[in-house]
């Protein structure tokens, strides 16, 4: 049902590593205030908007609009600043799994699914973030 090589125990630790570097850098860099504020403006603009198209207001909705995108790029580029981080180190690894595994073919077989070697990445990868995002409660 399950099968994972050699190779596949070795990038699942990779992944594992990264993965557990990138929610550390974003607990450290990452402001939980004002992440909320600005998931909460969010909410309040929405919410004025749905309100206006009710009440038919398009000036209202309009300002609320603009409103809101201006909020919505503030916390994008909040968000963005862990990827300052871990751009260049997530580039050499997936670089040296690259000259390393590409070759390797199959290194996991998850219930009838061949995984070659970056597909079993992002499989790691995904489940690993987003137990630790849970965790950390960073999502």
């Amino acid at each position: 049902m399950i099968n994972i090589t050699y190779d596949g125990q070795i990038i699942a630790l990779i992944s594992t590593g990264l993965s557990v570097m990138s929610t550390l850098v974003r607990m450290a860099v990452l402001d939980k205030g004002k992440l909320a504020e600005h998931k909460e403006k969010i909410k309040t603009h929405q919410d004025a908007i749905k309100e206006a198209q009710k009440r038919k207001d398009v000036k209202a909705m309009q300002k609320h609009q603009e409103q809101l995108f201006s909020v919505m790029s503030e916390q994008m580029k909040h968000s963005f600043k862990p990827m300052i981080f871990t751009m260049i180190p997530f580039l050499i690894v997936f670089g040296w799994l690259r000259d390393n595994y590409a070759t390797a073919g199959t290194v996991a077989s998850l219930f009838g699914f061949e995984l070659g070697w970056f597909w079993w990445y992002f499989v790691t990868s995904m489940i690993i973030s987003m137990v630790l995002n849970g965790v950390f409660k960073l999502s």
